[in-house]
């Protein structure tokens, strides 16, 4: 039977190639009252349409594509299946059962062979009047008994160049090992460091890449709110099945920036998809990574610094085998024939990468969080609600009620104030204290000054003003 995974990656193909048919409708891109004619001209055509034998779409077919897309973006130009996908109509699950169980038995046995050999059984005839040689292999294939399956043979597939037309139409990322530096905790100890990048699908640049410590999602969405920042939101990013890029935060993170900013999941196992992104991690590997061999870095800070000067004065300034231009280049090309950035509003992107949970409000006007404790409003009592939140700092919680910003959760008890699935930077160690305190000393200093200064001051040797003991002996009515 066809797996999850299988039947996600043939949706997700079906869905790209529909998307690239309508991109030229969804941006616009024809003369006014043009539309109609746009259509045509993309359904005269021919294609080679992924999971199909047809070469040509509708007009009809198109429009629906359109208005699926911008009802519910890339998810709605994913095929609809069937409410009895998967499940055999035209044979019995009895009679696909002997047929898996003779193709098992010796995997070079064809479909025709094993419906003819069914049909001449008559000890154990079969209900079906016909078996489909066609219909027997398909359902042999959902079952994983193909002759390539059970040999454990595969193909090489072919593979089409693709290339979007547009600045900002589809971002590649991923994440790379990087070199080893010194661990700020433990000096005496080396730590390897990670490489989150993404790159433009048609002019190769680098909209944000950066080091980091671990590869854990937070990271990921750094990498991502850095470069959606400086660039704008593209249209789709290009990822692999990782677990970071799988995640759901991901996904709500397109949500929210966006029903035209769609993540695509690349096929498990084949790079050839992410070739762009991968080609630029080797020129970084042969052309970045060994020069820190001879240099003075050592902090992941000069690191990164090192890695954007890289960036800006050779890998976007160098001419790109593929497309004939310098990345840079291309981007001031791509940018003075049609400006396609989409700028991000920063309150809309702080709500985009907060983390969400939903929690039940106690009795007592409380919820528990990560081992903390919150108060909220007497009279969300009993109400679930959504606590949304930043995992490196737990004490900012906003609480959410039917999509409904409410207010800030209030801290009652803080046992930690960062997600315990968040590694923290190391950080250096700070050094040994002497146990001297200067500006103590200092004061401790003084005070002795000003003692040592009052024992050598007596009373005795205070005597009255003179010029006021005259004053006294004067009549009354001596004029002073």
């Amino acid at each position: 039977m066809t797996t999850p995974a299988e039947t996600e990656e043939r949706q997700v193909a079906i869905a790209l190639f529909r998307y690239t048919l309508i991109l030229p409708l969804l941006r616009g891109e024809y003369e006014p009252r043009g539309k109609d004619r746009c259509r045509q001209q993309i359904a005269t055509r021919t294609y080679d349409i992924p999971h199909s034998t047809r070469r040509t779409v509708s007009v009809p077919t198109l429009a629906r594509w359109e208005r699926h897309y911008r009802r519910a973006g890339f998810e709605g130009l994913k095929p609809r299946p069937r409410h009895d996908q998967g499940q055999p109509r035209a044979i019995s699950p009895a009679t696909l059962d002997r047929a898996e169980a003779l193709k098992r038995e010796q995997p070079l046995r064809s479909a025709r062979s094993i419906a003819r050999m069914l049909r001449l059984d008559t000890t154990q005839p079969v209900p079906e009047d016909t078996i489909a040689p066609r219909t027997l292999r398909r359902q042999l294939a959902r079952r994983h008994a193909t002759t390539t399956q059970l040999l454990g043979t595969q193909r090489p597939q072919p593979y089409r160049r693709f290339e979007r037309h547009h600045f900002g139409d589809l971002w590649q990322g991923d994440a790379m090992h990087g070199p080893q530096l010194p661990n700020p905790a433990q000096p005496d100890q080396l730590r390897q460091v990670f490489l989150f990048a993404f790159l433009d699908d048609h002019t190769r640049l680098v909209p944000h890449a950066q080091f980091y410590w671990n590869e854990q999602l937070p990271r990921l969405e750094d990498c991502f709110k850095r470069a959606l920042l400086r660039h704008g939101r593209p249209l789709a990013i290009y990822v692999d099945q990782g677990k970071v890029y799988s995640s759901k935060q991901l996904d709500t993170i397109c949500a929210t920036l966006g029903t035209r900013s769609e993540r695509i999941l690349g096929t498990p196992y084949y790079p050839e998809g992410r070739g762009k992104i991968e080609r630029f991690f080797q020129f970084v590997q042969s052309d970045f990574l060994p020069e820190l061999a001879h240099s003075s870095v050592t902090t992941l800070a000069q690191l990164n610094e090192s890695l954007l000067a890289w960036l800006e004065v050779v890998y976007h300034r160098q001419v790109h085998s593929e497309t004939g231009q310098a990345p840079l280049e291309r981007h001031r090309h791509a940018m003075r024939e049609a400006a396609t950035t989409r700028p991000v509003d920063p309150t809309e992107l702080r709500q985009a990468f907060l983390h969400r949970v939903q929690r039940t409000v106690t009795k007592t006007a409380t919820c528990s969080f990560q081992g903390n404790r919150y108060r909220v409003a007497d009279y969300l009592r009993g109400q679930q609600i959504e606590l949304r939140y930043d995992p490196f700092d737990l004490t900012q919680l906003e609480v959410w009620f039917q999509n409904t910003f409410l207010q800030r959760a209030e801290p009652d008890r803080v046992v930690t104030t960062v997600h315990r699935d968040v590694e923290p930077d190391p950080v250096p160690t700070p050094p040994p204290g002497t146990g001297l305190d200067y500006l103590a000393l200092l004061r401790a200093e003084r005070e002795r000054l000003l003692q040592q200064q009052l024992q050598g001051l007596h009373f005795s040797q205070l005597s009255r003003d003179p010029d006021s003991d005259h004053r006294e002996e004067q009549p009354d009515d001596q004029p002073q």
